[in-house]
């Protein structure tokens, strides 16, 4: 599995190794946006905004799976529980919906797709409504 290293500029020591998983939670709280410099396993340094996919990848929603039973988390199914054995065929989900925070620059694209084609229509129809000859 990859292992990601963030640069930070004001800090002696880079942050990680990190999963995927923790980069993505990263980009989503706003402290990983497109100029921070990052890099996977022994690569050289390079902005994030230069990893295909990772801002849209962090915008879709997560699932989470839990037992049946004891309601703990487990993996997707079929799978068996390692808290109470449990072989699980069908688990409770918990879907979240993710955002960007508004520190990144590429939040404030993609918290509402399709806002800028929305107020220019809005736009337009404001100022048709303003003068009827347009």
């Amino acid at each position: 599995m990859a292992e990601w290293y963030i640069q930070q500029s004001d800090a002696v020591e880079d942050i990680g190794p990190l999963r995927p998983s923790d980069l993505l939670k990263m980009v989503r709280g706003g402290e990983v946006t497109p100029e921070t410099r990052i890099r996977k396993d022994d690569s050289a340094w390079f902005n994030a905004s230069e990893v295909g996919g990772l801002f849209e990848a962090a915008m879709r929603p997560t699932i989470e799976y839990f037992c049946p039973q004891c309601e703990r988390p487990v993996h997707e199914p079929p799978v068996v529980c390692p808290n109470c054995g449990r072989e699980i065929h069908r688990a409770l989900t918990k879907i979240t919906e993710n955002t960007i925070a508004s520190g990144s620059k590429r939040a404030h694209h993609h918290d509402q797709p399709g806002k800028s084609v929305q107020n220019w229509l809005k736009s337009k129809m404001l100022r048709r409504d303003e003068d009827p000859d347009q």
